[in-house]
């Protein structure tokens, strides 16, 4: 089948030229739109498939030519014609994409194939690991009238919460190259206000760029341990921050950019206890205020594979290497209360080697204050993986704590990797996770919408320095088996995995069900 052979071919990201060379003037630009489903092909021409066709809005024309970072009139650029196949694919429901130029009479014509996703979702949401459980409503729009703007509303009720949420994310805001999100969630411990105004560096040449972010929140957290909640408490956030960045002139494939800007986070916190009843020191209460400076480094090197995260679609993978760091200065000058330098950096590389992909990624975040760092944490984590229909992969992740705020712990359990025990079983400030998996794609083409394979693992982990609950006390693993299903037409859910996964210690298994890969 057509899509077999494109598990098949994994290849480096870039455009096919055909006879058109570079430089040669665009003289025409030709957009190509594939909706969900093709009701002229007799595997999808019944009534679902013709339903669901006129159910769905088409991406419009004007919305995909104005991600695409060339035009009619400039000369040809194979790096142009690469970083729009990304931005395209980076909507989430167009995929696959494909942008060719050939040569006719007076330059060249470039042609962008797109094929649209379903982006309308009306759902039951279930999410089960062991003995906790997510169950919600929700109703989302992710191409809202074709233009790329997304509408949600989430209603869910969870271990520690019941929540109503309200989004709108407008990529394109009153059609220039401004972006505004705004989100609401009503709790039954707390409510959330988050506003986003920004000209972001939308792409690799992008000059300029700046904007402004807010959000406040309060709600009731909480501490775990062997998969119950331990320890609550009472916690009040809001941020404020304003900023603007330039990309400085060299080009060599390298981009470098430079940002400024200011900051105000607030974080109080009140009635702390355990949960049988006695106190808990509350965290405590920080106010930093003052400006910020970052630098970003990224190399314009990229793959395009299939059958990593997911069995089907394109996905586009960094190789790098690249690099960001940022540093601010809180101070009683600015308005916060005691000097602070908070911190983040990242690093991440890749390579693609034949059908194998390995990647490492390193970041570390916290503060400097009084000397010594504190709420610091350092992560590290690497892996390879045999992309394609079938193979091996594995990978490991290291996360290590340094004075974590009160509030803050690493925990491990299924949701972190270790799938054998409960969310949240083993308590720590660091902790590190190894799994290995063999997969294989049974069937890619299930209804015309679905990708279903099978996964055989096994799991290790160790978590220490503890300071709520038991830590893992050594090395944990667990063996397990599970089904891994991708919807092949649609944005909202790309990943369906169902494990089963069994610990060391010969206890029961533990059931987990997400729309999240593991990798």
């Amino acid at each position: 089948m057509l899509i077999t052979l494109l598990l098949a071919a994994v290849a480096a990201a870039g455009p096919q030229l055909g006879d058109a060379a570079p430089g040669t003037p665009i003289v025409a630009v030709r957009i190509v739109r594939r909706d969900v489903f093709d009701i002229d092909d007799p595997k999808t021409s019944s009534w679902p498939y013709r339903t669901a066709a006129a159910l769905h809005v088409l991406s419009r024309e004007r919305y995909i030519r104005s991600l695409l970072l060339f035009r009619e009139g400039e000369p040809l650029d194979a790096g142009q014609l690469a970083e729009s196949e990304r931005l395209l694919r980076a909507t989430g429901f167009l995929n696959p994409v494909t942008i060719r130029a050939r040569a006719v009479e007076g330059g060249a014509e470039v042609v962008v194939e797109t094929r649209d996703q379903w982006t309308t979702e009306v759902a039951l949401n279930v999410g089960v690991a062991g003995s906790r459980s997510r169950v919600g409503f929700s109703l989302s729009e992710q191409n809202f009238l074709g233009l790329g703007k997304s509408l949600a509303l989430d209603a869910r009720r969870d271990d520690e919460r019941d929540s109503l949420t309200v989004s709108y994310d407008d990529p394109q805001f009153l059609g220039s190259r401004w972006q505004l999100a705004a989100g609401y969630r009503d709790a039954s411990d707390g409510t959330m206000n988050a506003l986003r105004l920004e000209y972001p560096f939308y792409s690799l040449a992008t000059r300029r760029a700046g904007g402004g972010a807010w959000r406040r929140e309060t709600l009731r957290e909480y501490l775990w341990s062997g998969g119950e909640k331990v320890v609550s408490g009472e916690a009040s956030r809001s941020a404020l921050r304003f900023w603007g960045g330039i990309r400085m002139p060299w080009n060599d494939g390298i981009t470098d950019r430079l940002t400024l800007g200011i900051f105000h986070d607030r974080a109080f916190y009140d009635d702390w206890a355990w949960q049988a009843g006695a106190s808990y020191p509350d965290p405590e209460d920080r106010e930093l205020s003052g400006i910020e400076v970052g630098w970003e480094h990224q190399a314009d090197r990229w793959a395009v594979v299939q059958g990593f995260r997911a069995w089907v679609r394109q996905e586009d993978v960094p190789l790098g290497p690249n690099w960001r760091a940022s540093l601010g200065v809180s101070a009683p000058l600015f308005g916060g209360d005691r000097t602070r330098l908070p911190f983040a950096g990242s690093v991440t590389a890749g390579t693609l080697r034949g059908v194998w992909y390995s990647w490492l990624n390193v970041a570390a975040s916290g503060r400097l204050e009084d000397g010594s760092v504190a709420n610091g944490v350092l992560h590290v984590d690497g892996g390879t993986a045999r992309t394609g229909r079938s193979g091996v992969r594995m990978r490991a992740a290291l996360d290590l704590g340094n004075d974590l705020d009160l509030d803050r712990q690493l925990t491990l359990g299924a949701d972190i990797g270790l799938r054998g025990w409960e969310p949240d079983w083993f308590d720590g400030t660091s902790r590190a996770v190894a799994d290995v998996e063999w997969r294989w794609l049974v069937t890619d083409d299930f209804l015309h919408v679905l990708a279903v394979g099978v996964v055989v693992f096994a799991d290790g982990g160790t978590s220490w320095g503890a300071r709520i609950g038991a830590p893992t006390g050594g090395w944990r693993g667990d063996i397990g088996v599970g089904l891994l299903g991708e919807i092949t037409r649609a944005s909202i859910l790309r990943v369906l995995r169902v494990d089963v996964a069994w610990p060391d210690t010969g206890g029961k298994p533990t059931i987990i069900l997400s729309g999240v890969s593991l990798f």
